[in-house]
């Protein structure tokens, strides 16, 4: 499924706008992801996408259709939600908060708990977790179990706003590996939110920059980004006025080491 915003707009009381004149074209089975800042209207946008935020004029359509035609229950229980920190359900075990929305939407419980388990291996969770609460797991196997969750009813649509933003370096690598595995294998539409740039380019098909009240100042491949970064902020934003996007090599030993334009090693060259 394709989501399209049409020159949305989100004014909330006595603030400026969060979002204003804001149009994107998501491609069905693609990973966009919104990256910027805090106040630059990503988690709103995202939200707008389940109805969890309205828009204060514009409109947001899914395959065609303008999701405040759709009742707001039943088009969040369609999409996959994605929190940073999994949003579990701290007094349910890990089975029965995978099977969370089979059950809420009239599957039989012992059906969607046997659905919950097989979706354990899916996201790279061992079976020995199933019986356990989010309070008894680490934060990457609680963000693992939120993933299964939003995966369960397989939707067409996975939204993800900064889910892997409260894990260390090592998990996030591992997390972000897992989703781009489940990607290539799955083939869903996704709209993923974060502030590191890194990620978006790992992660995205296409990565949207934003800065204060949704502009977009760079859109593209990540690729096409880093080759023309266009205006002042977005170069700083990427790291290209420091130099961190210009790589050289230097032999040490037997090996070449790829560096950033500030000399710190990213990476051995085969």
């Amino acid at each position: 499924m394709g989501i399209e915003f049409e020159a949305v707009s989100k004014v909330y009381p006595g603030s400026s706008p969060a979002v204003s004149d804001f149009s994107l074209t998501v491609p069905s089975h693609r990973t966009v992801v919104l990256v910027g800042s805090s106040g630059s209207g990503k988690t709103t946008l995202l939200r707008m996408v389940n109805r969890m935020v309205e828009p204060s004029s514009g409109r947001v359509l899914i395959d065609g259709t303008d999701v405040r035609t759709i009742d707001a229950v039943g088009l969040r229980r369609s999409i996959g939600y994605v929190l940073q920190h999994g949003g579990l359900l701290p007094h349910r075990s890990v089975i029965d908060n995978i099977a969370t929305v089979p059950v809420l939407t009239g599957t039989p419980r012992r059906q969607a708990r046997k659905r919950a388990r097989e979706m354990l291996a899916t996201v790279g969770l061992d079976q020995s977790v199933a019986d356990r609460y989010p309070g008894q797991l680490s934060g990457g196997q609680q963000q693992r179990v939120g993933v299964a969750r939003a995966l369960v009813f397989d939707p067409d649509i996975l939204l993800m706003d900064e889910p892997f933003g409260a894990v260390d370096p090592i998990v996030r690598r591992e997390l972000q590996d897992s989703l781009l595995d489940l990607q290539s294998e799955l083939g869903k539409t996704i709209v993923f939110v974060t502030h590191d740039i890194d990620e978006a380019f790992r992660l995205g098909d296409e990565v949207v920059v934003l800065r204060t009240g949704g502009q977009i100042v760079g859109q593209g491949t990540p690729a096409q980004i880093m080759a023309e970064p266009g205006d002042d902020f977005l170069r700083s934003f990427i790291g290209a006025d420091r130099g961190e996007r210009t790589l050289r090599t230097h032999r040490v030993g037997d090996r070449t080491i790829a560096v950033d334009g500030t000399g710190r090693p990213v990476g051995v060259l085969e």
